[in-house]
Order: structure tokens, then sequence, then C-alpha cells
């Protein structure tokens, strides 16, 4: 469906094509200034039989009529994306943008040149797949507060092999909202916020405990819950373990997606700005973390530094593209490698 069709008069020019489905509904196109050739501006349809017919006029004005008839693939699967940000988003300056496909392509490079991002102002940006169905796109630095960006996808008939075709044309458009970075520094116990290149506030923290440290890394502000059940079965302990928890937390902002947050937490307030006493999460007071949650926004960077671990932020454990150098999140481009 994404291949163009063409037709040419040898020695003569074109007077009429019409190129047709099934129901008689004409396909679009446009002859070239000579009108000695004829193209289609759109995609086709999957599955359908066209019938072609053109007439052509020699010097002498005698015409020429051809009629033919081709069929489309009826594909095996139809891709499709799901967009992250939304269409209409205000979003932080870390947040990349990230296409999940419905089925996983063989083909990369095909769906990747098919898949633009524009932006004002202009940035150096670059696609990064993570797996066979799922690529990010993020600027070579941090967004900047006010960009414009829209994302054009264009996979409409587009061959993605083995049996998969493209069937989406849309554009997902979003704004970078404010500045708001936050670092974690666990050996001091204190999170600094900065807005708009400007310290807001320090906050004394908790983090993780021994056996739970808190992930070192550049994080991404990924939800918000204003009330989160935290039920530590969810990352493996066992009810009958001394660790097991299970909490109503207020002003919850997810980090990653295997559990770390960064939240009020009343039951810590002695141990905060002195000790670490979590299983993985940045505590801090309530009314500190209804102050940060309001300030917080999707995509905005929380930055821990000086955890006593090897654990660090994995890049699909959530949002941890930024942990790359920008060499390494470029060689994961298809594009850049075919």
């Amino acid at each position: 469906p994404a291949d163009k069709v063409s037709i040419t008069a040898d020695g003569g020019v074109l007077t009429e094509v019409a190129v047709t489905n099934p129901d008689g509904a004409t396909v679009k196109g446009r002859f070239n200034e000579a009108k000695t050739g004829w193209r289609s501006s759109l995609p086709l349809d999957f599955g359908t039989r066209y019938t072609v017919v053109a007439t052509a006029a020699n010097a002498d004005g005698a015409p020429t009529t051809s009629r033919s008839t081709f069929t489309t693939v009826r594909p095996k699967a139809m891709l499709h994306t799901a967009v992250v940000p939304l269409d209409g988003e205000t979003v932080g300056v870390g947040l990349p943008i990230q296409v999940q496909l419905s089925d996983p392509v063989s083909d990369r490079a095909a769906v990747e040149e098919r898949l633009m991002v524009v932006s004002e102002p202009e940035v150096e940006g670059a696609w990064h797949w993570i797996s066979d169905d799922k690529l990010r796109y993020r600027p070579k630095e941090y967004w900047a507060s006010g960009t414009e960006v829209t994302l054009k996808v264009r996979l409409q008939g587009i061959d993605a092999g083995d049996g998969v075709f493209g069937d989406e044309q849309r554009d997902v458009s979003f704004t970078i909202g404010r500045d708001v970075r936050s670092l974690v520094d666990v050996d001091r116990l204190r999170m600094t916020v900065t807005i708009d290149g400007k310290r807001a506030r320090t906050i004394p923290i908790t983090a993780g405990k021994k056996g739970w440290e808190t992930r070192n890394g550049i994080k991404v502000a990924l939800e918000k819950h204003k009330l989160k059940v935290m039920d530590a079965a969810t990352v493996g302990i066992d009810p009958d373990d001394p660790d097991y928890y299970r909490l109503n937390v207020r002003w919850a902002i997810r980090v990653t997606w295997s559990g770390e947050f960064v939240h009020g937490a009343e039951w810590s307030t002695a141990a905060q700005g002195r000790s670490r006493v979590s299983h993985g999460c940045v505590g801090m007071s309530l009314a500190n973390a209804e102050w940060f949650f309001d300030q917080t926004q999707r995509g905005d960077i929380i930055e821990v530094v000086n955890s006593p671990t090897g654990r660090y932020m994995e890049l699909d454990n959530g949002f941890g593209d930024w942990n790359l150098t920008w060499s390494e999140w470029t060689e994961g481009s298809a594009l850049a490698s075919s």
C-alpha cells in the first residue's frame, strides 16, 4: 500500500488517468509538468484490487488506452502505536518520546524513518530501540522549557517485515513545561529541588536501607498518585516476613516500574535527614511531599547520587535514557547502523 502507482507515457503525453477500487472510488494523484507521467499521492488500502485506466496521445493526437489491474497485500498483522506523551500534554524537560508498537518488527529502519520529530526550537535528537516493539526518542540535552514538539507517525502501508505492515497516520503534539529538577543526595539525606535554574527548596529525606538501597542514576517522574496503596508483596516480600508492609501512601510520585517512589512518609519523620530506613523509596514529611507533588509534572528529572549500592537505574525500568552517553544512545538507532 505504501508503493506509489506510477504511470508513464512513452512518446506522447497522458490525457487521462483513473485508478479505482472495486467501489469506484478513485485514487488521488498528479501529473508531472510535462504530463508524461502520473503518480499517486496517498497510501492505498490493504487487500484491495485496483483497476488502472490510462489514456495517452501521440504527437499527432492519436489516443491509446491501457487497462490493467493489481492487488495490494493482505498483511499478517497491522502495526499501530501507543505514544507517550499524550497529544496536548505538557511534560517535564526529561520525558522522552516512547512509541510502543502493537507487534514486534524485523525491519526497524523502515519503521524508524517514518517516525519524524519536529520541534520549535529545533533540537538534535535520535531514536533508540529498547526492543523489537518499543523505541524512544530523546534530544542530546534535556528539552528546553517552552519547546513545542510534534511526532509525525507516517506508517500507513509500510512493510515492517515478516508480513507486518503499518496502518497508522497521525500527529502527536506536546509542550515542554517549566524546568523542575531534583537532586537526591543519599549520603547527606537531602533532596534539593530547582525550578527554572533556581533553588526552590532543600528537603530532609530518608532512602533505602541496607539490602534495599535506592538506585543511583537519573530517573524521570512517571506518574503521580495523591494516594497509593503500597503492598510489599508486589516486590517479593512475603506477608510473614518482618520487612512486610502495606501502607496508604500520600503524595506518591513513581520513578521506576519496579517500585521506587518519592512520597510522603510520616512514619519515618524521625529518620528523615538522619538515616536510611525505607525499602528503596525516597520518603519525606507530608508537608514537603505535598509541596513537591504540586511542583512535579510527568517527565521531571529526579537524580539520585551517593547511594551505597551497586544498583543503578536501568534503561527500561521507567525512563533510564539519560544515563546513557549520547554516543551510546545514538548506537541504538536502526538508521545509524543501517
